[in-house]
């Protein structure tokens, strides 16, 4: 071939490869199988008939960050970030007050104190706005990721150590649950991302959320565990993902209520663990939606902590 007539042809050629790439990256057809996608079809997907709760109403909340969520036995619902957000039991809007820092959990006990993880420390507060007094953790990385509190004691959930501690009211250490004991059949902890819960069940247990593990553990005050339930399954009625379920709250029945994320979803589990029903299924939240934190009112309504729209969104059970 003669050379004055070779450079165009490899110019054109190559012109010709690219617009065939070009064509192939970027208009290719949307419906093209992607072989290394995550398949999540069938986990957004929920029965109808297994939704037994529908959303009632949403409370619009100001606030960054929303962390937590908690309902004092009043039903006063309390809700923290950057501050800390009060309603009473009609949702009405009945103080604000700002935190030294964003949070990351909040619940109350009956002695109406309001305890706050922010960083390593823990600021208890009274309902009229007051920091009341304060402590620090040892470990100046732990990652306060779920908090409950009764009369005596504050249970502190540190995704950091993977262990839930047992303070007394004033921040004394009294014990560490949830380590591992393989002479007492206690599995380590799995935390795979920054979510790991604690809440306390009707006849004083602590539960603890292990969620690398899918499953629920159930402790005494001296540690020893008692009772676990839960198993890894992409199915409904099991849990999927990396790690979950990501909170818990307990109905006064003793039944849980757990939220995912991943496929965001809100699901009831009897006292033994069995799948019950759907509160919410994906399609109620906004993809990439998680830390959905929980709370039960007296009436068993389920108050839905949703960081995205930055709402609380109640459910209450569908009527037969």
């Amino acid at each position: 071939m003669n050379k004055k007539l070779i450079i165009p042809f490899l110019i054109i050629l190559l012109l010709a490869i690219i617009a065939f790439m070009a064509n192939d990256l970027f208009f290719s057809k949307s419906n093209q199988e992607n072989p290394y996608e995550l398949k999540t079809d069938s986990l957004q997907q929920n029965d109808s008939n297994l939704v037994c709760y529908k959303e009632i109403s949403q409370i619009k909340i100001d606030i960054d960050e929303p962390s937590g969520i908690v309902i004092d036995k009043n039903d006063h619902i309390f809700v923290a970030g950057n501050k800390v957000i009060a309603f009473d039991e009609n949702c009405r809007l009945i103080n604000s007050f700002k935190l030294s820092d964003v949070s990351s959990c909040i619940t109350t006990n009956s002695n109406k104190e309001i305890f706050v993880g922010i960083k390593n420390r823990i600021e208890v507060w009274n309902y009229q706005g007051q920091l009341v007094r304060q402590w620090k953790l040892n470990n100046t990385e732990s990652v306060l990721t779920g908090i409950a509190a009764n009369d005596t004691s504050v249970f502190v959930a540190n995704a950091d150590e993977r262990v839930v501690h047992q303070f007394d009211l004033k921040g004394k250490l009294i014990n560490n649950l949830g380590a591992e004991d393989t002479v007492n059949g206690v599995p380590n902890i799995i935390i795979r991302s920054p979510f790991f819960d604690v809440s306390l069940g009707r006849d004083n247990e602590i539960w603890i959320v292990n969620p690398g593990r899918y499953s629920l553990e159930a402790f005494d005050n001296k540690g020893k565990m008692k009772s676990s339930w839960g198993k890894r399954s992409d199915k409904i009625e099991g849990f999927g993902g990396c790690c979950n379920p990501t909170n818990i709250a307990l109905l006064s029945d003793g039944s849980f209520v757990t939220s995912e994320k991943a496929v965001p979803r809100i699901k009831i589990y009897t006292q033994t663990g069995v799948f019950s029903c759907v509160v919410a299924g994906p399609d109620k939240f906004n993809e990439g939606t998680k830390g959905l934190d929980l709370a039960v009112d007296s009436r068993n309504r389920i108050y839905v902590l949703d960081p995205i729209r930055k709402q609380i969104r109640i459910f209450e059970i569908k009527k037969k």
